[in-house]
């Protein structure tokens, strides 16, 4: 009883002296803020001559104004050239030119901003092209070229049906070839020495058939059988040793190239709004592939694949959260199979296409390779500026991911993470230019792009 009496002498002394204290806080809030009306009313705001404010000294307007520079220099010449657009309806005539391209079978694809020095393309619709698409709606015939500057030279053919007779069933088979003069190889593993860095040349030529399905919009399905050959030489240095050198033969699974039959199938869920910049809906990814090597080669292997995005608008359009999250795990089958280092998960660099790597911003792509791989990233996108279709978007971000052998390998130290921002133009809900700066453990990358990474 001594004891509960002491607490509750103590509470009202507390009470005691808090009472007053928020009184006086009151009061003096109350009475600043009427201060400050009356300050606001002693001028008459409706006088000839206007208010009269004390001038700023260099030393405050330099602290003041210091962040705006940098978005001065992002202001003006897109001012300028939306001005010109609107003026003289560039956006508008280079969409009819571009809309009338693709009704008669050709797409050209232009990606003239990034750091590999630029990218382009031509696919050819040759149903269109010859004006067979009211008699042959189901027929797809088409040809594709793509070139990206020292990462990619790509070419091929298709011919087949999609959606026949409206049952949503498409087949077709279809060939490709492939160049990259300059992939990155730094070993593998999650603990590989960034000072270990070298250079090879892959070539891939691809032949096969593939049966997919279209049941609605929102799902799609596919079975495959594809011949693969893989080519490794040597490749351009780029400032990176040659990877027979760091090396040796047979250190590496599949450094000698590779012949595979794929036998594979993959389901996809999604219900995004937009290819591009979504601002809801999310993508589901599932995909499970065998290779067998054949002519020598020893690979053999089962490659599982999932992908998880998601795009949440918080209370606008204008704001979006976006997710994402790709696991890759190959497993060698019987006891002499392998996994060739050219088809095994790699993480690093700033998104797919054009390069085989996953995003994994502040390091450099294929920075990390090995038979698993498990990542996550997160964005905040927030619009900044809109003007018809155009808009300017600023993003933060965090990327953490980590590559591994085995399953019971996966620890929580060999995470490795990235975080930076940057602002992303575009058109029409289609990236135009996306400049971002990402730090990681080992430096700070600026990416310059024309798509999002995911």
């Amino acid at each position: 009883m001594l004891f509960k009496r002491k607490i509750e002498e103590s509470v009202i002394k507390i009470k005691s002296r808090i009472y007053p204290f928020i009184a006086v806080l009151a009061a003096g809030l109350t009475l600043g803020y009427g201060l400050l009306q009356a300050a606001e009313a002693s001028y008459d705001r409706y006088a000839s001559l206007p208010r009269v404010s004390e001038p700023r000294s260099s030393a405050s307007k330099v602290s003041s104004d210091f962040l705006t520079y940098p978005l001065e220099l992002l202001r003006i010449p897109a001012s300028k050239s939306l001005y010109l657009t609107e003026k003289y309806h560039l956006d508008n005539k280079a969409k009819w030119a571009y809309d009338k391209l693709t009704e008669n079978g050709l797409t050209p694809k232009v990606g003239l901003f990034s750091v590999t020095g630029g990218s382009g393309g031509l696919d050819v619709d040759y149903v269109r092209l010859f004006r067979r698409k009211t008699d042959l709606p189901d027929l797809v015939a088409k040809s594709w070229v793509e070139y990206s500057n020292s990462v990619r030279f790509d070419a091929g053919s298709e011919l087949g049906w999609q959606d026949i007779s409206g049952t949503g069933v498409g087949s077709a088979v279809f060939v490709d070839y492939e160049s990259r003069p300059e992939e990155h190889f730094y070993g593998l593993g999650p603990e590989t020495s960034a000072g270990n860095g070298t250079s090879y040349k892959m070539e891939t030529t691809t032949a096969g058939v593939k049966l997919n399905y279209d049941p609605r919009p929102t799902l799609k399905g596919d079975l495959y059988f594809h011949y693969k050959n893989v080519n490794i030489t040597n490749g351009e240095d780029g400032g990176r040793g040659i990877i027979d050198e760091i090396f040796p033969a047979g250190s590496i699974p599949g450094l000698a190239g590779d012949e595979l039959l794929v036998y594979g199938g993959e389901i996809q869920h999604d219900t995004r709004n937009q290819r591009e910049l979504s601002t809801s809906g999310g993508l589901r990814r599932l995909g499970l592939a065998l290779n067998d090597g054949i002519s020598g080669s020893d690979a053999q292997f089962l490659k599982y694949q999932a992908e998880f995005s998601q795009y949440f608008a918080l209370g606008s359009p204008r704001r979006v959260l976006a997710y994402h999250a790709y696991g890759e795990h190959n497993d060698e089958l019987g006891d002499s199979g392998v996994v060739p280092f050219h088809q095994m998960a790699r993480l690093g660099g700033h998104g797919l296409g054009p390069w085989l790597s996953r995003t994994l911003r502040g390091y450099d792509v294929n920075r990390f390779s090995d038979e698993s791989s498990f990542l996550m990233n997160l964005e905040y996108r927030y619009t900044v500026w809109e003007s018809k279709n155009f808009r300017m978007d600023t993003v933060t971000f965090a990327d953490l991911g980590q590559v591994f052998a085995e399953f019971h390998e996966f620890e929580m130290d060999n995470f490795r993470e990235s975080y930076g921002g940057g602002f992303r133009f575009s058109v029409a809900n289609h990236m135009l230019l996306g400049i971002e700066v990402a730090h990681g453990d080992e430096g700070t990358n600026l990416y310059v792009r024309t798509s999002t990474p995911f």
